[in-house]
């Protein structure tokens, strides 16, 4: 079915470009072009199955059989037996039974799907789903006849062949694969459908997988990431951020788990300053890029982005990946003088800071996301929508230019350390040349991969870790500069490294922390170490 624009889009869209600059109308006018033609496109061809399908607490979550799966399913109705086609075939993405669309409400009404709680004082069962039948063109099976059917239990995911009166529902269930990361519904207490409290199991080896997806992220993959998941591990483990958000969930987290974070750098810096409020919570942070830049993960070896979602695969990389400290800053934003009457404002950086064009390229594009993309998630669209906006910003600096005579920076020297060196007078202030940016870097990989920081003469500057308490300071002299460091044709301005930073803002700029912009007025900002986060760095 086409989908069209409504008469609000489109009315929005228009309000967009009316209030960009004349100087690069024709580069806007040419992405919303480009939208639509690829709207026209997607609606005809395109087959994600995985938008806008909640979980449901009680019955079953279906899926069209079209979706990538994890665990095995029927392609024959449970109910009336009929060959499902891909139209009408739905599975749930929990416990795998299949049904057609005309009876999987039969199938809510008679057949349970994975609990997430149960008595503990009750024994636990296999929760076994018909996958299919065996046929003499089976060589394995010959001497067992036609009539035998294969059961998958939707916990411990085994597998056996029986006919359906003789299977045994009073087979008690250890969850055997992924018992070690499981949380088992027996440790889950709740009230009142509200989970109360993990209990731990007795196992040195249980270290549970917690699964946090973001929707909205670039890529459009995290809703896959949150199927896929729920087939394999208890359905509380997987946490919908726009359902759940981590402020919530981490009040039930067991002490001793692993955190799997699907979506963008903004994403996981929310989760990781939500952990910093329980430090009990001993969880270390693995990533799966789904949004559009994934620094971060590329810093960590996870890569730009899930080219291919396989669950067990995934389970695998996180069990082996290895501990990985990354440092953790303060952003302090406050009044440029003391006259001013504005408050304050705090954040927390784990990638960069940044000041100027690189910033204001994002805001644009945020901007356009919130009113013309809003609907058509996808990391490839994102990444041309930041190169025409870019382009726009070489025609147009949005205020960016001259920044250095607008920017004092000072910085700590080699001995000083945060408060310490303001304290001591232990700050040395930067000669800026011409430039249109500022960069604070935390890890190697800013602009969607690039590493600024080794780029040049490994000789002039020390060596870049994301542990050692200090930030690199970074300068870009133009949008233009910037287009050409990431395609390795320039180098950027390298001026020091250190423990703390304190800039004085005159005028107005776009600011941005870890890919999260907005237009910051005259300020005194600074940065101080602020503790270290746990993160999996991949071996693979």
């Amino acid at each position: 079915m086409l989908i069209l624009l409504t008469k609000i889009e489109i009315m929005e869209t228009m309000a967009i470009i009316n209030h960009l600059n004349f100087n690069y109308y024709f580069v806007i006018g040419g992405f919303f072009i480009s939208y639509l033609v690829y709207r026209m496109f997607n609606s005809f061809l395109g087959d994600n199955n995985f938008i806008q399908i909640k979980y449901k607490l009680r019955g079953h979550t279906w899926r069209s059989i079209d979706c990538n799966k994890s665990i095995p399913y029927n392609i024959y109705c449970t109910v009336c037996g009929k060959l499902m086609l891909s139209l009408v075939g739905l599975f749930c993405e929990c416990c795998g039974i299949s049904a057609c669309k005309k009876c999987h409400r039969i199938i809510d009404k008679k057949q349970r799907c994975k609990q997430i709680s149960w008595p503990a004082e009750k024994p636990f069962y296999h929760l076994w789903v018909n996958v299919g039948s065996v046929t003499r063109e089976n060589p394995d099976h010959i001497e067992e006849g036609d009539n035998l059917k294969k059961f998958f239990c939707s916990w411990c995911q085994r597998v056996r062949l029986s006919q359906e009166n003789e299977l045994s529902n009073t087979e008690r269930c250890d969850f055997q694969k992924y018992k070690d990361i499981i949380i088992p519904p027996m440790n889950v207490n709740m009230d009142r459908g509200k989970i109360i409290k993990i209990e731990p199991v007795p196992d040195d080896d249980w270290e549970p997988f917690i699964i946090f997806a973001n929707r909205k992220s670039g890529s459009n993959r995290s809703d896959e990431v949150l199927s896929l998941f729920r087939g394999l591990l208890n359905p509380l483990q997987i946490i919908d951020i726009g359902s759940m958000p981590p402020e919530k969930a981490v009040k039930w987290l067991p002490e001793r788990c692993r955190i799997i974070v699907a979506g963008g750098d903004g994403t996981v810096a929310w989760v990781l300053n939500t952990l910093h409020t329980v430090p009990h919570i001993k969880a270390s942070v693995g990533i799966l890029p789904t949004g559009t830049g994934n620094d971060l993960s590329r810093a960590l070896g996870w890569g730009g982005g899930c080219s291919d979602l396989d669950a067990s695969s995934i389970i695998t990389s996180m069990k082996q990946a290895e501990v990985q400290i990354l440092d953790r800053w303060k952003v302090s934003i406050g009044p440029l003088s003391r006259g001013l009457r504005s408050r304050g404002r705090v954040l927390f950086a784990h990638n960069y800071v940044s000041v100027g064009v690189d910033a204001q390229v994002a805001l644009d594009f945020h901007r356009a996301r919130a009113h013309i993309l809003k609907r058509c998630a996808s990391r490839y669209i994102n990444y041309l929508a930041y190169a025409l906006l870019g382009v726009g910003r070489a025609l147009d600096d949005g205020g960016c230019g001259g920044l250095e005579r607008r920017l004092r920076v000072r910085i700590a020297r080699e001995h000083g350390e945060g408060q310490e060196a303001r304290s001591h007078g232990n700050l040395n202030t930067l000669d800026l040349p011409p430039l249109q940016a500022l960069v604070l870097l935390n890890i190697p990989s800013w602009g969607a991969g690039v590493d600024l920081w080794s780029m040049g003469s490994e000789e002039d500057v020390g060596e870049q870790f994301m542990n050692d308490k200090k930030l690199e300071v970074v300068g870009i002299s133009s949008s233009f500069h910037i287009a050409r460091l990431q395609c390795g044709l320039a180098e950027p301005y390298r001026f020091a490294q250190t423990s703390y930073v304190e800039m004085s803002l005159e005028g107005c700029v776009a600011m941005q922390v870890d890919g999260e912009p907005w237009m910051q007025g005259p300020a005194t900002i600074r940065l101080e170490p602020a503790g270290q986060s746990r993160m999996l760095r991949n071996n693979g």
